[in-house]
């Protein structure tokens, strides 16, 4: 009998250890599936962890869309703009930074910075896995439903038109006497974000292969900007470069704005206007814009005589009857385009740099992906410099600094003002004659020779720009140019009221035009010159007679010369600081009535000197 009991005994015990186990993998390994079989608290907990997820994901979705597929942007490298490259390596629109994809940095490196969908997937997944820890169940604490969460993993997909989320972490959900584990959650979360990025891409790899961007601000400058021609005038031509360079921005907004890409996502009301039509190899069913502002960053240079003398006014030429102006410029041409795909409830943007450089494109990148790093002599920065900036009254001044050697250029960062120093101590590559530059708004660009191999410190002076208030009595619209070696400025009057002038020696010209109507007749004829004999003889000084026919049409001239002149002033600091007020005093000539008078006036600006005072 005893025996039989101690045996009973421990099979109960047994029997109470396999349910012990049992529960404790039931605990486990089905908690998952408790929550359908128990009260609605309980699953009221697990719902609104699940909301927490899709509200986080959904936020970071937007955050990709927004900023060009990255989230944490302060991880990624920033390259800031100079006066060589004005924009930086992100797009400030509306307020928020969007990067661009490709761009030219301020020391003229060609930098491609596309994400990956592989980028993106994970610095979502991290975002994610950051927020679990962030929800919120205060109201559901208030009705006595607990839910504790435990770390784990997080697996993120994103596909053409959903974001998948898995997540393998456990949580544990009490109300009352009842509990329950869920350990694994998936949530699939309709988006177009993967079908946007690979239309992006699309568009990208167009631009960075074919330029298209590129052909297009070429067009704009070759219709709304003087580029090589001729103007029949007996006065001198002056080709205001603010007045082009706000007429090619104003362009590029328009043209921008109607580009497309081929697809079915528009109607064409007008053949004509498949001009506007980018063809990237496919047909593209969503929503695409094009947006430029003249407000980004935008680098517009324009090289070419300014002041274009006429020809025909010279002696020996009046025989011709006829004057006329001719004129080339050469453009330098970096606009900043943001591309945004988009339907009611999504957007992606990134942004782009088109680059003109000499009137033509940028040379092509090819490869996928292509980088360019900074060049050998910028990645050997083995030499510490301390710079130091400074206006002319050595108050200091925060300043952007490049460090040229050997045709590289090091962006160096910025001088930060601590006190009355403004310094910064830079890495730079050992260099034999380096030239340093420092720029900052409202002053001039300087340079500093430094040979970097044995010197270890440098301090550089900058020039104030001041705006000045103008005084000019006139009864005729009238341009006036500052030049100097390091500024130059323009003032038309009426429009403008101020000018901005630095510490120089300028050079100033002055230009008055008024309306008129001088008609000469065309003429027909025909001109004989001796030339060099083409025979041996021309090397003894033979000659030959070489005829040619001039057949001028008839010319009516509508606005001349009518005022203006030279002048020379050198303008201190001080001066430019304690001045209210610039006067100047613009000669008028008469209204010229026949080409005779034209000549006259052109002759008598030449004499002429224009007054400019301070007070």
């Amino acid at each position: 009998m005893i025996k039989r009991q101690k045996r009973g005994q421990v099979t109960i015990f047994i029997i109470v250890g396999i349910l012990i186990v049992a529960g404790i993998i039931a605990y486990f390994f089905l908690g998952d599936t408790l929550l359908s079989t128990t009260s609605k608290e309980l699953k009221q907990g697990e719902d609104s962890y699940l909301i927490c997820i899709k509200d986080r994901t959904e936020l970071g979705i937007r955050l990709l869309g927004q900023q060009g597929g990255y989230i944490y942007l302060d991880e990624l490298k920033f390259y800031p703009g100079s006066a060589y490259m004005p924009s930086s390596s992100q797009l400030d629109f509306l307020g928020s930074s969007v990067p661009y994809w490709l761009f030219v940095s301020g020391n003229n490196i060609l930098v491609d910075q596309k994400p990956t969908k592989e980028k993106m997937e994970e610095e979502l997944t991290r975002f994610v896995k950051e927020g679990i820890n962030s929800c919120n169940f205060d109201e559901l604490n208030d009705a006595g439903i607990y839910v504790d969460i435990y770390d784990g993993n997080v697996n993120l997909k994103i596909n053409d038109n959903s974001v998948d989320v898995s997540l393998d972490n456990s949580i544990f959900i009490r109300f009352e006497n009842e509990s329950a584990t869920v350990s694994k959650h998936d949530i699939s979360i309709y988006s177009k974000l993967g079908k946007f990025y690979n239309l992006a891409s699309i568009v990208y790899e167009k631009e960075k292969n074919d330029m298209f961007l590129e052909s297009y601000g070429l067009d704009v400058m070759q219709l709304y900007a003087p580029v090589t021609g001729v103007e029949f005038s007996c006065s001198p031509k002056f080709f205001n470069e603010e007045t082009v360079k706000t007429d090619i921005k104003n362009a590029l907004v328009d043209n921008i704005a109607a580009l497309k890409v081929s697809g079915n996502y528009y109607d064409l009301t007008d053949k004509k206007n498949s001009y506007f039509v980018v063809d990237v190899g496919e047909k593209v069913d969503e929503n695409v814009n094009f947006i430029y502002s003249p407000s980004w960053p935008t680098k517009i240079q324009m090289f070419g005589d300014k002041l274009v003398q006429p020809v025909g006014t010279q002696q020996g030429l009046g025989a011709m009857g006829l004057c006329f102006v001719p004129y080339h410029f050469v453009y330098n041409i970096n606009f900043p385009v943001m591309v945004q795909f988009y339907d009611n409830s999504e957007l992606f943007q990134f942004a782009l740099v088109a680059i003109i450089q000499n009137s033509q494109s940028r040379d092509a990148v090819l490869g996928d992906n292509a980088v360019l790093n900074e060049g050998v002599i910028c990645a050997n920065a083995d030499k510490k410099v301390t710079i130091s900036t400074y206006d002319l009254d050595l108050n200091p001044v925060k300043a952007n600094l490049r460090f040229d050697c050997l045709g590289e250029s090091c962006e160096l960062g910025s001088t930060q003002v601590k006190g009355d120093i403004a310094s910064i101590v830079a890495d730079v590559p050992a260099c034999v004659n380096g030239i340093l530059s420092a720029y900052s708004e409202n002053y001039t660009s300087s340079s500093y020779i430094i040979s970097t191999n044995r010197e270890e410190s440098a301090d550089i002076l900058m020039k104030k720009i001041h705006e000045i208030n103008v005084s000019m009595k006139s009864s005729l619209p009238v341009t006036v140019l500052f030049n100097s070696k390091e500024h130059t400025a323009i003032y038309n009057y009426p429009a403008d009221k101020t000018v901005r002038l630095a510490e120089g020696a300028y050079n100033v010209t002055a230009f008055a035009y008024s309306n008129t109507s001088i008609s000469f007749a065309g003429v027909k004829d025909r001109k004989c010159l001796d030339v060099p004999s083409s025979s041996i003889g021309g090397v003894f000084g033979a000659t030959e007679s070489q005829c040619f026919d001039l057949d001028i049409p008839a010319q009516t001239i509508e606005s001349a010369l009518v005022g203006g002149g030279k002048g020379e002033d050198y303008f201190t600091d001080e001066l430019l600081s304690n001045s209210e007020e610039l006067n100047i005093n613009v000669p008028i000539f008469k209204i010229p009535t026949k080409i005779e008078d034209l000549q006259g006036n052109y002759a008598q600006w030449e004499a002429s000197r224009i007054g400019l005072n301070f007070g």
